[in-house]
């Protein structure tokens, strides 16, 4: 039985390489690890439908913390349903106020919204289809109608697409805005993930340690994104793999091989024990 009993891990730039596979040695070392008595879960910025083919192909179906840790989902074995174990919303002002900060700013930037397993975006552009790529999802392509955001249509997360700089001046801006109590942060330079103040993976991560009776100190979490940052400081161990942002690196306990070189593999074979 593995000290490390939960290993948490983030998909993009983490789990799967930079091609959106997953390595055989890495899906050997799950299935080890898993096999051993460890319970090995994906916590990614993903929507729910994103992540349930990768779930499937390593057999960790159970519990998944999608939209990062806005929703955090559990699959029963008898229905295969999806069962929402945990959700934080962002408040209705969020949307209509970043919409205004874009404009007035003439910002290139892609908004795409997230509303439970629903990915909504009014321009089907290059940031999306590349993003459609990725994740094997569609979006809805259509205006965001005028509820939405509401309780009527709860909103779990907003992601933001641009260039670097581009992002970097819509953060500028959201930091003048701290009314809207969101949290924002880059997945990748190009990527700013927005949710509700009090939204991150690591508190998704310490719900689950709960429901499982699993202290933190028995949980491992590996990333490579500002977003990953919190769980990587905070769980039990924490894993940046080559990868990573300078500042997930320096927060880490240890630092593995990159992504498209086995990281997660060797993470679960080196420091679970």
């Amino acid at each position: 039985m593995p000290q490390i009993k939960i290993a948490f891990s983030d998909v993009d730039n983490t789990l799967i390489t930079s091609k959106n596979e997953i390595l055989p040695t890495v899906a050997a070392a799950v299935h080890k690890y898993v096999d051993d008595g460890g319970t090995f879960f994906l916590a990614s910025a993903r929507p729910p439908l994103g992540m349930h083919e990768i779930a499937r192909q390593l057999g960790t179906t159970a519990i998944m913390i999608s939209l990062n840790g806005a929703l955090v989902l559990q699959t029963t074995a008898d229905s295969n349903e999806d069962h929402t174990l945990f959700e934080q919303t962002l408040q209705a002002n969020v949307l209509p106020q970043l919409l205004y900060m874009i404009s007035s700013h003439k910002l290139a930037i892609s908004v795409n919204v997230f509303a439970g397993e629903k990915w909504l975006t009014e321009h089907h552009d290059d940031w999306v289809i590349q993003e459609e790529e990725i994740t094997q999802v569609a979006a809805t392509v259509g205006p965001f109608a005028p509820e939405l955001g509401t309780t009527s249509q709860p909103l779990h997360k907003i992601l933001c697409m641009g260039q670097p700089e581009e992002i970097s001046a819509l953060a500028n801006s959201l930091a003048d805005h701290p009314e809207l109590h969101i949290s924002y942060q880059r997945s990748k330079p190009t990527y700013l993930e927005i949710v509700d103040l009090i939204v991150s993976k690591m508190k998704a991560i310490e719900h689950v340690a709960k429901l499982l009776d699993v202290p933190l100190s028995q949980t491992m979490a590996i990333g490579d994104g500002d977003n990953d940052l919190p769980m990587i400081k905070d769980a039990g161990v924490g894993i940046a793999v080559e990868n990573a942002f300078p500042t997930v690196k320096a927060v880490a306990d240890h630092i593995v091989s990159s992504n498209d070189d086995g990281g997660v593999a060797e993470a679960l074979t080196k420091y679970t024990d």
